[in-house]
């Protein structure tokens, strides 16, 4: 990956991050000038931008720690967590194919959680991208759940 191709990836994770923290152009603008005195996230240096979207992470979903070890699956995404997110995915997505929406969100889930295949998420991460799903207008688990029931 070139340095113009991070710099970008950067700037996706930390506008998404800021969406689903809620945050206007205003109050993020606000907290760029608070923090590291700039007014746009283009001003700030490659160490600043990892800093940024490390606080960020951390306020979207708590001061988790990112699992690094691959083999410990506690710390992994459940498969109940990914088949939700694969059921949800699909309501929002619009890619035809069940390849071309696989592709599409692994996209996604690396934009949103810096990891570049959905299966590799933490468990946290899985709530961060059912979050951000269910705001891209997808039902959540327990809606379906309650929809079929009522069927």
């Amino acid at each position: 990956m070139t340095p113009a191709d991070r710099r970008a990836q950067d700037f996706k994770v930390i506008h998404g991050l800021a969406r689903l923290l809620g945050l206007n152009d205003e109050a993020y603008r606000d907290m760029l000038n608070d923090r590291y005195h700039v007014r746009s996230s283009k001003e700030l240096n490659p160490q600043q931008r990892f800093q940024l979207i490390k606080e960020l992470r951390v306020q979207v979903h708590g001061n988790v720690q990112k699992f690094n070890e691959l083999g410990k699956r506690k710390f992994k995404a459940s498969p109940k967590q990914l088949r939700a997110i694969e059921a949800m995915w699909a309501q929002v997505s619009r890619a035809s194919t069940a390849q071309d929406r696989s592709k599409a969100l692994n996209a996604f889930c690396k934009r949103l959680t810096g990891v570049e295949v959905i299966t590799w998420i933490c468990k946290d991460d899985a709530k961060i991208l059912i979050k951000a799903i269910q705001a891209m207008g997808a039902k959540s688990p327990e809606q379906f759940k309650q929809q079929t029931k009522n069927k």
